[in-house]
């Protein structure tokens, strides 16, 4: 009975080992890649847009105590008269689109070197210039820790009360 015990025992123990050393480690490059998940306007033009992130050395985002702007974000609203997206420019000439960068602060150190993946919120305090725009794009891009820039993004349209 002790020997069947055992034989059952060390059978499964080796086929356990087995199992597990099959499984690979999830792993992702060190330079960060983006995906648009999804926008969330509130009253007001206030607006939280989602971005689900991978990176193999969990280096996104900055320390509480930093202000390094590492998110972003430039807005597109559609030409009501030619029907095609423009960036918005905030003057006249002499000056370039509008990116605004938004601070994005880094997960637990426990994560540092580490592979991660996760889903960022970023509250974007005026989403559009006129309550008379109705239809909105965003070109999205981040840097890590490592200045690695990530892949850059554009939203789908995104059609707002």
């Amino acid at each position: 009975m002790k020997n069947t015990f055992f034989k059952y025992l060390l059978f499964f123990g080796i086929a356990g080992m087995v199992v597990f050393s099959c499984v690979k480690k999830t792993s992702y490059s060190t330079v960060p890649v983006i995906e648009y998940k999804n926008f969330f306007p509130f009253t007001g033009d206030s607006a939280d847009i989602q971005i689900k992130f991978t990176d193999g050395d969990g280096d996104i985002g900055v320390g509480e105590t930093d202000s390094t702007r590492t998110f972003w974000v430039t807005y597109y609203y559609k030409d009501t008269v030619t029907q095609k997206y423009r960036a918005y420019t905030p003057c006249l000439s002499g000056c370039d689109t509008l990116r605004t960068g938004y601070i994005i602060k880094s997960p637990l150190n426990s994560y540092k070197g580490k592979p991660i993946s996760g889903e960022v919120n970023v509250r974007l305090q005026q989403f559009r210039h006129s309550r008379k725009i109705k239809n909105v794009k965003y070109v999205i891009y981040l840097f890590d820790e490592a200045a690695n820039k990530s892949n850059v993004i554009t939203s789908p349209e995104i059609i707002v009360p």
